[in-house]
């Protein structure tokens, strides 16, 4: 549902990123996840960095210059893309059987 198939940069293989609901101290930015990339860009511009060198998973600390990542400028459809299936606030995320249903803040 909040999915985005691509493939950045110079990846072998097509991978499913989690596009992450815009964070309400940053809205300009989107943060998206695969097993083995993690990447964040300007919603408008594309720019931003994306880490997806080697096999290990990748996580928030990998968006760190130190750890990996690099300049990037993401491809204007993965951008829109994105903003299509990008969670807005309300939007319904999740279920369980503790808490029931789960929204987005």
């Amino acid at each position: 549902m909040f999915h985005v198939t691509a493939k950045l940069a110079g990846m072998r293989k097509p991978q499913e990123f989690v596009v992450y609901p815009v964070q309400g101290n940053d809205p300009d930015y989107v943060k998206v996840q695969s097993d083995k990339a993690i990447g964040r860009f300007n919603r408008h511009t594309g720019a931003g960095v994306l880490n997806w060198r080697g096999s290990s998973p990748k996580y928030n600390p990998h968006l760190s210059p130190a750890l990996g990542a690099e300049e990037y400028q993401f491809p204007r459809d993965f951008v829109l893309m994105c903003e299509e299936v990008r969670p807005n606030s309300g939007d319904l995320i999740g279920w369980t059987p503790e808490t029931g249903s789960v929204y987005v803040a």
